[in-house]
């Protein structure tokens, strides 16, 4: 009697043996995956994989990178900034060569967005995803090195989620359809003596269409018929320049700037208002601006006030 007990008890346990294997070898890492990816779509802000992802990051050897992933070409093209470029610093920190940026920036509270709005205003690249050095990985295709960058980054304002799409995508990209351009090596850049008194580069005239080719938006370019999104900006800033800056840039990623409107200044910071809602977004988040929705004729308007221009 005691001994079919013992059986019974001894099969009972080798039964709650084979759930709890059951559970721990197949249920809990399809839950633990599932929940995963609940947390990446959930953290995931910027990239969609049709639109290009463009980040800035520094590198330890002071020079600064801009990586743009293309999903629609499957490329992933990298331009390399020689640290001793001199450039006009945003927020109005005067020049300093770029390799200073990322240290002035963190100095003063900004962390790398001074970096990427520095890069920005001086090379009309619409970037304001930025990154410490290890992003590096994702130009060269480090798969240990992707994983440190999406799990445990250095610095960067890039959510988890975007951090996730772009290492899948720079992992599955083919050496053929990686790209490096040294601005320093192309003749983009001109070797002088700076203010400082060294050698260094500068910019030698208006950025070439060679590079702000790789800039073009996707969806602004195609959804618009190449570049026939027009754009109207209002200048309140009381600062010559801001605004023009401001319509260079946008029409690097597709747009067309019809007017520029100057009024009385005021300190309102910066509007985009716009009927499609996608590239109101766009630029709004490359400019940190507020929304609203459309009240003119045109596709879209840019409200720029003294506040913006302070910090532009």
């Amino acid at each position: 009697m005691r001994s079919a007990q013992r059986r019974k008890l001894a099969e009972e346990r080798k039964q709650k043996g084979r759930l709890y294997g059951l559970f721990f070898k197949v249920f809990l890492p399809i839950i633990l995956i599932i929940g995963l990816l609940i947390i990446i779509r959930s953290d995931t802000k910027y990239w969609n994989a049709q639109d290009k992802f463009i980040l800035a990051y520094r590198l330890e050897s002071g020079e600064v990178a801009v990586s743009v992933l293309d999903p629609k070409l499957d490329e992933l093209t990298t331009l390399l900034v020689p640290g001793d470029t001199e450039v006009d610093v945003a927020r109005n920190y005067g020049e300093l060569r770029i390799k200073n940026v990322w240290q002035l920036g963190i100095n003063e509270g900004a962390g790398g967005s001074l970096l990427a709005e520095t890069v920005s205003q001086n090379f009309l690249f619409p970037v304001f995803l930025w990154s410490d050095s290890d992003a590096k990985s994702l130009a060269d295709g480090s798969l240990p090195g992707i994983l440190h960058f999406i799990v445990f980054p250095k610095s960067t304002n890039i959510a988890l989620g975007d951090r996730f799409s772009a290492g899948l995508f720079a992992l599955r990209v083919n050496n053929s359809g990686r790209g490096l351009i040294d601005l320093g090596k192309n003749q983009f850049l001109l070797k002088q003596k700076l203010t400082d008194g060294q050698s260094g580069f500068v910019l030698g005239g208006p950025i070439s269409p060679r590079l702000t080719v790789y800039f073009s938006d996707n969806y602004i370019s195609d959804a618009n018929s190449g570049g026939n999104l027009k754009v109207v900006i209002k200048d309140t800033t009381g600062v010559p320049g801001v605004a023009d800056k401001v319509g260079q840039i946008v029409e690097v990623m597709g747009g067309k700037v019809v007017s520029v409107e100057k009024k009385n200044s005021d300190s309102s910071d910066c509007l985009v208002l716009g009927t499609d809602h996608r590239v109101v977004k766009k630029i709004a988040d490359l400019f940190s601006c507020k929304t609203g929705g459309s009240r003119g004729e045109m596709d879209l308007e840019i409200d720029l006030g003294a506040s913006f221009a302070r910090r532009f």
